[in-house]
């Protein structure tokens, strides 16, 4: 295979150019309205098989594209990958090699070595490929990664996270894609473990039960509820995801570290965080400490639309719009690449585990 050399930094006076592989993701539209709030750039069409593609260009205000098409565009800098996971892998390598820069979706293909693929690709190239894990940038998140590298709560021993799946999603057919590793606790619950990997790092081993309740929630979906345990060499990260949070998305969402000289719990939408000192570490008084970001009171998922007609679209922009910041130094500047796709494939080896401990009914896997 042919490899690509890909464009230097764009730099800051160029026009950005994106275009879209795939727009049945449902956070297409809140990537794509991202983008078109940024200044100094612009949506240059969309291309997909799925007879959505003409109501979302219709809605968005683009002009469908075939796949070639934007591939062979010079004034394409940027591809977002939003298809279903069967081609996420695919069309990333495909860019890469046309000189492009990726914005994959989570979780960047069915499997780990899908995320391998686009790996290698990204040595075998240069490019630039971010990984959709737009959660990532709530304020509580780098807060906590601010807090746990600093010691601020001595030696953290043990973890409690926490994730869930709402709006019945999980029994929609984007939670039951052939190949996949599984269903919400794949899909969903990846964006879970990308937290707990962000700060704590991949574990040894995993004990894990992932399980259908018999006649619970109807035969087609997948998994009901998972509990696991992921092994350190000096903590263990305890985990849960719930299939059928009756929370609109993220407001269960939790996690709590549990150290020597205090405690934090962090949740990132609505954006808060607690944290609790002992008084033993220098500069901390004995107390709690709290923090609630101040925003309006827009639900994550919105409401079906013509080109969404399964899952409800973003309503949100929050994250978008964060994560489209860093993608755009990213790629004009060279600046790191928050997300790369070496998360995402950790995060897909991690997920892989735990469901074959739960096929050895918990046993211990090692990484």
């Amino acid at each position: 295979m042919t490899t690509h050399t890909t464009r230097p930094p764009l730099g800051n006076d160029a026009t950005l150019g994106v275009a879209c592989l795939g727009i049945t993701h449902p956070h297409t539209s809140g990537r794509v309205r991202a983008l078109q709030r940024l200044p100094n750039a612009r949506m240059l069409g969309a291309a997909d098989d799925s007879p959505l593609l003409q109501p979302f260009c219709d809605a968005l205000g683009l002009t469908p594209r075939s796949k070639q098409e934007i591939l062979d565009d010079p004034d394409v800098h940027v591809v977002y990958v939003h298809s279903k996971s069967y081609a996420m892998a695919d069309l990333t390598i495909e860019a890469l090699e046309a000189g492009k820069a990726v914005l994959c979706e989570k979780p960047a293909g069915r499997n780990s070595a899908d995320a391998r693929r686009i790996v290698e690709a990204v040595e075998r190239t240069g490019g630039i490929v971010q990984v959709g894990y737009c959660w990532r940038y709530s304020p509580s998140v780098d807060k906590m990664q601010e807090v746990l590298q600093s010691g601020r709560l001595g030696k953290v021993l043990q973890v409690r996270a926490h994730g869930g799946c709402s709006h019945d999603e999980a029994d929609t057919n984007h939670m039951k894609q052939p190949g996949d590793i599984g269903g919400a606790m794949f899909v969903i619950s990846c964006h879970l473990f990308d937290r707990v990997i962000h700060h704590f790092g991949m574990p040894r081993s995993v004990n894990a039960r992932i399980t259908k309740f018999p006649g619970a929630m109807g035969p087609t979906s997948r998994e009901d509820a998972a509990g696991a345990v992921l092994n350190y060499d000096d903590k263990i990260v305890v985990v849960d995801f719930f299939s059928w949070d009756s929370l609109p998305w993220l407001e269960a969402w939790d996690i709590t570290a549990y150290g020597t000289a205090g405690m934090m719990s962090s949740r990132p939408s609505p954006s808060s965080y607690k944290i609790f000192d002992n008084g033993t570490v220098d500069g901390h008084r004995e107390g709690w400490t709290e923090w609630s970001e101040t925003g309006f009171p827009i639900n994550w998922a919105s409401k079906k639309t013509v080109y969404s007609p399964e899952l409800a679209e973003i309503g949100n922009p929050v994250f978008f719009d964060r994560e489209l910041s860093h993608f755009n130094k990213s790629v004009r500047e060279g600046a790191p690449v928050v997300i790369p796709a070496t998360q995402a494939l950790n995060i897909s080896t991690l997920i892989e585990a735990l469901f074959a401990s739960s096929a050895q009914a918990g046993s211990e896997v090692f990484l």
